[in-house]
């Protein structure tokens, strides 16, 4: 627990939801002080913004009060940026969590070295992308749809700026499937020529060595990282975010730019029509000598 002498956003918002979660449960503050054994004018002051609780008071709070789920989660997260701790968060709370990010940015920049970034996927593409370690079906669907909801940020009146850098090999790693890869370059390609809000800049070379990662700069001026795992993320807030910020200015000042990147989207558009008929004469001549009576080996 550490004092605050002027309460920031961030302060205020938790003091608000601990008192907010108090009063729905019929918590008077002397009653929660006995079952957390916390004096009532330290709660009170939390919930002012006064004093700022660590995780581990909030999380015995939010016990005491029986929060569970989505809620316990978002407040706990919120705990966590006020003090400036990174945190692992599993699959499906991963994805809440970055879509309450998202809603709340005000910017959004993207590094996406290996894989096309996870707001601009087509569908075919993240089943391509995510479906070789899933063996549930539903799952990877479920992953596709939450990656679509999540787009929709990107687009509309609300939209928010998006810079999107993309490493080469995200361009060229298409899991065999080039009709898929053509689909979605071309998807890019499109983005990059009539979006007003979404920027794509391709990076040549290995200009940085962090693996991928999404900044947002929220609202209240504050700045959250997610570094994406297989099983989840990582969320950075406070002084281990703040590093980034200097990995997304040598990214702009390396990537190319906008209208080079157009560019590089074309050729990349081209190639892959171009290995698209070159697959699809060769299917063409072997059903040909199939009818024909011809043995496929020959």
């Amino acid at each position: 627990m550490r004092d605050s002498k002027m309460p920031t956003p961030q302060e205020r918002g938790l003091g608000a939801a601990l008192r907010s979660v108090r009063i729905e449960a019929s918590f008077d503050l002397t009653e929660l002080s006995r079952w957390v054994g916390v004096d009532p004018a330290l709660l009170s002051s939390w919930e002012r913004g006064e004093r700022v609780p660590t995780p581990e008071d909030v999380a015995g709070v939010l016990g005491a009060l029986g929060v569970v789920g989505e809620r316990k989660a978002r407040i706990m997260s919120l705990a966590r940026r006020v003090a400036g701790l990174s945190w692992f968060i599993p699959g499906s709370q991963a994805c809440a969590m970055l879509v309450e990010r998202e809603q709340d940015a005000t910017s959004v920049t993207v590094w996406a070295p290996l894989l096309i970034p996870d707001l601009l996927q087509i569908p075919d593409y993240t089943r391509l992308a995510a479906g070789p370690g899933l063996r549930d079906k539903d799952i990877l669907e479920q992953i596709v749809e939450n990656r679509l909801d999540r787009s929709r940020n990107l687009f509309g009146a609300e939209a928010v700026g998006a810079q999107m850098f993309i490493g080469p090999e995200a361009l060229r790693n298409y899991f065999g499937d080039p009709e898929v890869m053509l689909r979605q370059v071309r998807y890019l390609k499109k983005l990059a020529e009539f979006s007003r809000t979404v920027t794509i800049r391709v990076v040549p070379g290995q200009v940085v060595t962090e693996d991928a990662f999404s900044w947002y700069r929220q609202r209240d001026a504050s700045e959250v990282v997610f570094c994406p795992h297989h099983l989840g993320g990582v969320f950075l807030t406070g002084q281990q975010a703040a590093p980034y910020a200097g990995t997304v200015e040598r990214l702009a000042e390396s990537a190319l730019s906008p209208a080079d990147s157009l560019g590089r989207l074309s050729a990349a558009v081209a190639g892959f029509a171009k290995e698209v008929k070159a697959q699809r004469l060769a299917t063409d001549a072997e059903l040909a000598r199939l009818l024909a009576g011809e043995d496929p080996a020959d």
